[in-house]
């Protein structure tokens, strides 16, 4: 008897049709749409009825100095700034001599870490081909020469030695053994190590610092081109404007 009633093709299932008022919105609404929505509308009321409490409740003699440099057009607060309330906006000569002090700025802490990178360049180099690579001879320590001109005792030795040593000597021996492979080592040829790879670190972190410089002092000078309008491109606008050529 089921099989005779399986094989009867039944009446399709059709869904309601969309109620009239609802037909703008395409889609037939289902009782959980309807409830998310009614929801909605009574977070909504609430909402309502709380400011409009607090509107009746407001105290018509209320100050507060934020009130003297804003207003309210069409319903939107508007706030003013600057002096006299006038916009906040600089004057155009006050932007490019902002703009002139970045650049200084940028290019002297450029030169200082180009500086201090071939510097610890030179060590790395010399670190790897085993010749301390030094800097000029002074800083207010005591040099001594002898007959034949040569300067004798007063300067550390690259591998240690007398005096004061090497200004990477004050690393522990307990963090040589961070570098990996270096368990079979003696102890000068461990610090050696850990000298030369606290080098690279620097190194790369010099370079990593030179390179966002040049990008920021590149970028600082295309803005104040711009503004003195001595370079071509592409405005906010869509406008282009061409190369001004200054005798």
């Amino acid at each position: 008897m089921s099989t005779l009633r399986n094989t009867h093709q039944r009446r399709n299932h059709r869904e309601r049709a969309q109620p009239l008022e609802r037909q703008k919105w395409g889609l037939l609404e289902k009782p959980k749409d309807y409830k998310l929505r009614a929801a909605d509308h009574k977070v909504k009321k609430r909402k309502l009825k709380t400011l409009t409490q607090k509107a009746k409740e407001r105290n018509e003699d209320e100050f507060y100095f934020g009130m003297m440099s804003s207003e309210t057009k069409g319903g939107v607060k508007v706030g003013q700034r600057g002096e006299n309330g006038k916009s906040g906006v600089l004057k155009m000569e006050v932007v490019q001599l902002m703009k002139t002090q970045d650049v200084g700025y940028l290019r002297t802490v450029l030169q200082q870490t180009r500086r201090e990178r071939e510097r610890v360049g030179r060590e790395v180099v010399g670190g790897e081909v085993g010749v301390s690579v030094a800097g000029p001879v002074g800083g207010g320590g005591r040099v001594v020469f002898g007959e034949d001109g040569e300067a004798v005792g007063g300067a550390a030795k690259p591998d240690g030695g007398e005096g004061n040593g090497d200004v990477w000597e004050s690393s522990d021996e307990e963090d040589e053994s961070d570098v990996p492979g270096t368990e079979a080592l003696s102890v000068p040829e461990r610090r050696k190590r850990k000298r030369q790879d606290v080098r690279k670190r620097k190194l790369k972190a010099l370079e990593d610092r030179e390179r966002d410089l040049a990008t920021a002092l590149q970028e600082v000078e295309q803005q104040r081109a711009k503004m003195n309008g001595t370079v071509g491109g592409v405005n906010k606008n869509g406008a282009k404007f061409k190369i001004l050529q200054l005798d």
